[in-house]
């Protein structure tokens, strides 16, 4: 099968993409584990385990990846689908995938909130920017 060079791009994105979230789980999968193993887990008065404050971060990180990353996901996916995923989508797939890169470093290790809210925008605005090139092209598309 042969694909465009955009899509492979978008495709790499998206995988890029996902081995962030991964790297993320089995880091806090490991985190956890050795964690408890050590003892520095305890249990909290509802009964959960309570871990170290650099857990509980990475853990935060984790769950954000959950949010905007889902709309990234569908956005790259449904641009392939319709046909709109040409050479600006993939390097905005791209600069996605860098800010997001940027701002799990920045949550995990400084956590400055400044500079992990900027990446974030970034980030966002740049998946607007995705959502809205979609809707342009569905809307010029001639209707049958």
């Amino acid at each position: 099968m042969v694909f465009p060079a955009a899509h492979l791009s978008l495709f790499y994105a998206m995988i890029a993409q996902a081995a962030i979230v991964i790297i993320l789980l089995f880091s806090l999968g490991i985190g956890r584990y050795l964690a408890a193993s050590k003892g520095r887990a305890k249990r909290g008065p509802d009964g959960k385990l309570v871990f170290p404050e650099k857990l509980v971060q990475l853990s935060d990180c984790v769950n954000n990846q959950f949010q905007v990353p889902s709309l990234f996901f569908v956005a790259a996916l449904l641009a392939l689908q319709v046909g709109a995923a040409g050479p600006v989508f993939a390097i905005l797939a791209w600069v996605f995938v860098a800010f997001r890169a940027l701002h799990a470093v920045i949550f995990v290790t400084t956590n400055t909130i400044l500079h992990r809210f900027l990446a974030f925008v970034v980030g966002a605005l740049t998946v607007l920017v995705m959502w809205a090139m979609i809707l342009i092209h569905l809307l010029t598309i001639p209707a049958i």
